[in-house]
């Protein structure tokens, strides 16, 4: 359930960088998964997707970037329009 906790973060803080740039919409989401994260990959994509809905988040792409021998879940960049 580490996932959900970690995507209501980003959402929020994602939601609040459109508002500050008079964006509309994310098309693309960039993260870093550690391999020692306790995080779900699956899990990870399942949850956003189902948050994703009817939101600003709806379309984006969300990729992950795989990082070996390290224990970090971050969000790397995101673009909008």
């Amino acid at each position: 359930m580490h996932e959900i906790h970690f995507l209501e973060d980003l959402f929020k803080d994602i939601t609040h960088h459109l508002k500050l740039h008079n964006a509309r919409n994310v098309t693309r989401v960039f993260l870093e998964l550690g391999e020692w994260t306790e995080i779900n990959e699956e899990s990870l994509k399942f949850f956003f997707k189902e948050k994703a809905k009817n939101s600003p988040l709806q379309e984006a792409e969300f990729c992950i970037k795989h990082i070996p021998e390290q224990r970090v879940l971050r969000l790397v960049s995101f673009d909008c329009d």
